[in-house]
């Protein structure tokens, strides 16, 4: 066999295969033996096409299989790896082989950008590239939006080494192809609307972004005009509005006038977008763009569409990882509501710069953005914490923090007097220092730490609100530590207090309780943020409310004591000889915004604390829905919910039973203690009383918040949002008055296993039946 087989393999190599298939020997003498196709099986397959795939309808076994499987249950093959899994991927899919052409298909688009056109088909270029534009602003790649213009692509591809030579064609242009005013009058627009992206990309990277989930700034190796100055742009404009403008040129004037409002909102755009904008002039540059936006929407049925325009063949020259993907169409309507949407928050920003230098009026104009509704693009939230972050925004006579710190703790205290500051240390530093210069450093020490904390803190301010409530647990657990850093301070600060004899003069723990003030701020607000976006459900609702209550009531606590020592300090200066007016003045004030705070707060709690009741008997007379959940615990989904929060110091997290013994009074929704339904069933007894209480409390609370008013609360700047978010709550307490009376009322005289004949609806996110997001009132109706 084995010489057999050397033989057969000496036959072979000896033989030489022609393009028929037959052999012929070396010395040319042929033979029509053919080979044997076992090494031939590509030469086989050109003879013998493959047998047509057969399709089996595997739905009903796989149904079968699927009904044997348990919930949870996981079904993995062994064998199949993840290797095989990548194999199985079959090239010339088109949603997996960038280089498959249908039948007919060829690799390059034939559009001819250098065809004219007509002004009606520039006025539909024009828009669809708004389009995409705004498309691109909400969160969409270049690739599938402004990219897949081939006008677009001839001005970036292959890039320029001049200005000049980005142009609808490369190299020269025959005279019989000269461009028309139309295509000069779009190169023009397209070239700014480049620069645009450039301004826009440059804005949004200088600040905090996360890419590809608030926004997409690859270019794709595409330069986009970086090192070219606006003011190229802005002549391109001018002369083409010019050549439009051109008696020689005829033109309907309603299209005339369409074109020059679309190169005039480009200009003023183009204009507003700079990076270079003084601060001073901001107001300048945004109002005009709204004048514009008019004639673009109204004029927009006099485009005509070119589709040709446009194409996802581009995508294959872009320096990408994926194949190449739909371009994302969006609606006229809504891109030019984006539009406008972009244009009013921007304008908006602008307000930041007439602000008065007082970190508190920041904080309420930052938290008052982020509440917006439309949420703010991307690019305008950059272009806010731009403004923010400004060198001459932070670089104020006093530090921010140090500024807050002496309007709500500090005023006229003797810890911050000025004159700490000018005295000189000893030469010798082994002589103790004078308590005055203690204060200072110590107060500098603070400063320096609470620097970047409140950095962050302005920063989470900055984001969407889904962001800002997950970067607001990792900006309270920075202020926890603060919070403990800063009792070392204290207590440092009481014993040069004691040394000059005034710990009288100076509250108790100070800067601890400034620091813990705000962090109890922070927790609040993201609690609410949870309920503003619905990430609790119906049956959660009790607890979290629950423990808003408690962290709003130790914020209470701590605020009634800034109050008390406030006030003891106000009759001091007035008690004085002669009277320390303007000491007294500045404690006044510093009196009326922690009042403010003081009301709000102890609104804030009661009303968190009515709700939990209300959803507590709600949920014992099943009026919610409780969702079964085998795969987890109550223990665990406690611990789940209060993971933010678990570590604080001192704690603020119930341990699970204490919990569970304030927000179900009457035992296990199984097992329910028998004395429930006397409780509920008669109108006078404690359980309905309390509820009723705490939403007279919450209302005169706020009530004085809105008695205050807005300059109180540090909120002027904002005083149309903060009116709002206080009548929101205000008007949150009327309905839960009326949802607790309905219930009690259905409840009269009821019986175990007796229907209430109600329902309580509970309005969901951004359907507009709430008064304020994140006061979640039911509504109870008849069934």
């Amino acid at each position: 066999m084995a010489e057999n087989h050397a033989a057969a393999s000496g036959s072979a190599a000896d033989a030489i295969i022609n393009l028929d298939g037959s052999t012929s020997s070396k010395d040319g003498t042929s033979s029509d033996t053919r080979p044997l196709p076992v090494g031939l099986p590509l030469r086989q397959a050109l003879h013998h096409p493959a047998p047509q795939p057969k399709y089996h309808d595997i739905t009903e076994k796989f149904e079968r299989a699927c009904s044997a499987l348990n919930v949870g249950q996981l079904v993995k093959d062994e064998y199949f790896t993840l290797f095989e899994s990548i194999g199985a991927l079959e090239i010339m899919d088109p949603k997996m082989d960038s280089g498959f052409l249908q039948p007919g298909e060829t690799l390059e688009d034939d559009y001819d950008t250098l065809a004219p056109l007509l002004p009606e088909e520039v006025i539909g270029i024009m828009d669809q590239l708004l389009c995409y534009e705004m498309a691109w602003h909400t969160g969409y790649p270049l690739s599938q939006t402004l990219f897949t213009s081939m006008y677009i692509d001839k001005l970036l591809w292959p890039e320029p080494h001049t200005f000049e030579q980005a142009q609808f064609y490369r190299g020269g242009l025959p005279e019989e192809r000269k461009l028309d005013v139309m295509l000069e009058v779009l190169r023009a627009y397209c070239l700014a609307l480049i620069k645009c992206c450039d301004f826009v990309i440059a804005k949004i990277t200088g600040r905090d972004y996360f890419e590809e989930e608030d926004f997409c700034t690859h270019t794709y190796n595409r330069v986009l005009f970086v090192n070219t100055p606006m003011d190229v742009f802005l002549r391109e404009l001018d002369a083409a509005m010019e050549g439009l403008e051109d008696i020689e040129f005829s033109i309907d004037q309603a299209l005339r006038k369409a074109l020059v409002s679309r190169l005039n909102f480009r200009k003023h755009f183009l204009t507003a977008l700079d990076l270079d904008c003084p601060l001073d002039h901001l107001e300048k540059y945004w109002p005009p763009i709204s004048s514009t936006l008019t004639p673009i929407n109204t004029t927009h049925q006099l485009g005509k569409p070119v589709p040709g325009a446009f194409s996802t063949k581009l995508q294959r020259r872009l320096a990408s990882t994926v194949p190449p993907r739909p371009i994302v169409e969006l609606s006229f309507p809504d891109a030019f509501s984006n539009l406008k949407q972009l244009c009013l928050d921007c304008s908006e920003a602008t307000r930041f710069t007439t602000l008065p230098p007082d970190p508190l009026e920041y904080q309420s104009f930052l938290w008052a953005y982020a509440s917006r509704s439309p949420p703010p693009l991307p690019y305008s939230r950059s272009y806010l914490a731009s403004l923010l972050f400004h060198p001459t925004t932070l670089n104020a006579s006093t530090s921010f923090p140090l500024s807050d710190l002496h309007t709500i703790l500090l005023p006229a205290s003797p810890l911050i007097d000025p004159t700490n500051w000018t005295l000189s240390p000893p030469l010798n530093p082994m002589l103790p220092k004078p308590p005055r210069i203690q204060f200072a450093l110590l107060i500098d020490e603070f400063i320096d730490r609470v620097g970047a904390p409140y950095l962050e803190f302005w920063t989470a301010l900055g984001q969407n609100r889904c962001r800002l409530r997950r970067m607001l647990g990792h900006v309270i657990l920075a202020w926890d530590q603060l919070q403990s850093d800063a009792g070392l301070v204290d207590e440092d600060i009481h014993r040069a207090a004691s040394e000059l004899g005034i710990r009288d003069e100076i509250i108790e723990f100070p800067l601890s309780s400034w620091t813990y003030a705000k962090k109890l701020w922070m927790v609040e607000k993201m609690v609410l943020l949870g309920f503003e976006q619905d990430i609790y459900l119906p049956d959660e609702y009790a607890a979290q409310y629950s423990f808003l209550s408690s962290i709003s009531a130790r914020r209470r606590t701590v605020l009634s004591n800034l109050t008390t020592h406030l006030e003891t300090r106000h009759r001091a200066f007035l008690a004085s000889a002669p009277p320390d007016l303007q000491s007294a003045h500045e404690v006044e004030e510093s009196i009326q915004h922690v009042q403010s705070l003081l009301a709000d707060a102890t609104g804030i709690s009661a009303l968190a604390d009515a709700l939990s009741r209300f959803y507590t008997l709600a949920l014992y007379l099943r009026l919610l829905p409780s969702p079964t959940r085998p795969f987890s615990t109550e223990t665990l989904r406690y611990e789940l919910r209060m993971k933010p929060f678990l570590t604080l110091q001192p704690p603020e997290v119930l341990p699970f039973d204490e919990f569970m013994a304030v927000v179900r009074p009457f035992g296990p929704f199984e097992n329910l203690d028998p004395g429930f339904w006397d409780a509920v069933s008669r109108p006078e007894v404690r359980v309905w009383g309390e509820m009723e209480k705490s939403v007279k409390t919450a209302k005169e609370a706020f009530a004085k918040v809105k008695r205050l008013g807005a300059k109180a609360a540090r909120a002027e700047g904002v005083e149309k949002h903060w009116a709002k978010e206080v009548q929101g709550a205000l008007a949150s307490c009327v309905a839960l008055g009326v949802a607790v009376a309905g219930v009690r009322s259905a409840a009269k005289g009821v019986k175990k296993g007796d229907e209430l004949g109600v329902r309580v609806e509970v309005p969901v996110m951004g359907s507009g039946k709430r008064y304020a997001e994140g006061w979640v009132v039911g509504r109870v109706g008849k069934k």
